[in-house]
Order: C-alpha cells, then sequence, then structure tokens
C-alpha cells in the first residue's frame, strides 16, 4: 500500500504542470512522479549536465571532467581501476563507472560529441572567435 500526500500548487504552476504532462501523454500525477524520481533518484547519481559553449555537457558531479574524457580513455585502452587510480586520482571509481554508464545510455549523442569536438574543431572555433589574433596563438 502507498502513502497518499496533498500538495497544494499555484493554479499558475499546476496549468504548466498540466500542460506537460499532456504533452508527454500522461497524466498531471504521473508526470509528477516521474519528475520527482528523477530529481531525488537519479538514474546516474554521478553525472550532471552543464551549460559549455558547445551546449549541454554531461560531466562528473562537482568536476569539468565529462563523460567524453572518461570514454576516451576506455577507448584509448584503460581500464576504469586504472582511470581512477592513476590517471585521474581525484575520481572514484563509482564515479568513472557512473560516467560509462552514461556514455552507453546514451552512445549516439556521445559519440558525436566526441567525434566533433576534435582538436581541429576547437582550433577552427578558436579562429572563428579571434580572429588574426587565433591565428598567432596556433602559429599560423
Amino acid at each position: 500500500m502507498t502513502n497518499s500526500v496533498t500538495i497544494e500548487l499555484p493554479s499558475s504552476l499546476y496549468r504548466r504542470l498540466a500542460e506537460r504532462a499532456v504533452a508527454r501523454q500522461q497524466t498531471p500525477e504521473r508526470y509528477v512522479l516521474d519528475v520527482l524520481q528523477a530529481q531525488l533518484s537519479p538514474e546516474h547519481p554521478y553525472i550532471e549536465l552543464i551549460l559549455s559553449r558547445s551546449g549541454p555537457r554531461p560531466v562528473i558531479k562537482g568536476t569539468r571532467i565529462g563523460v567524453d574524457v572518461i570514454a576516451g580513455y576506455t577507448q584509448a585502452g584503460y581500464t576504469p581501476p586504472e582511470i581512477a587510480g592513476e590517471i585521474l586520482p581525484h575520481l572514484t571509481l563509482a564515479q568513472v563507472y557512473d560516467a560509462l554508464s552514461y556514455y552507453e545510455d546514451h552512445r549516439d549523442v556521445m559519440d558525436e560529441m566526441i567525434n566533433t569536438h576534435t582538436a581541429t574543431y576547437w582550433q577552427n572555433r578558436l579562429r572563428q572567435e579571434m580572429g588574426e589574433a587565433a591565428g598567432q596563438l596556433l602559429g599560423d
């Protein structure tokens, strides 16, 4: 048996909530439960999305280390214990595994991010934003 609690919301907030629920083909109650579940018990407790210059980027909470960086190390042949123990010793093994789990859950998006944001990509972006000054920095 589940316990039931009533929470009162301002009508304007409830309307917004109901609109989003309809868009997801859910009842407002189901939508609220899903939102609260995601916030209070996230699927990836060590990962957060931050806004970077290139858009949202999943990183290990409290760091700026991207999931793409962890995935890159494993693609280069490093094991999770090596990453947590030697390469990035300030991370726990649980953080590394959660980053890899996030990568697997979002493989298509993550692979596109990894393949798009190469050193050449960032050099070209720097040239666009800084003009001639970037050329001097990059040795053009």
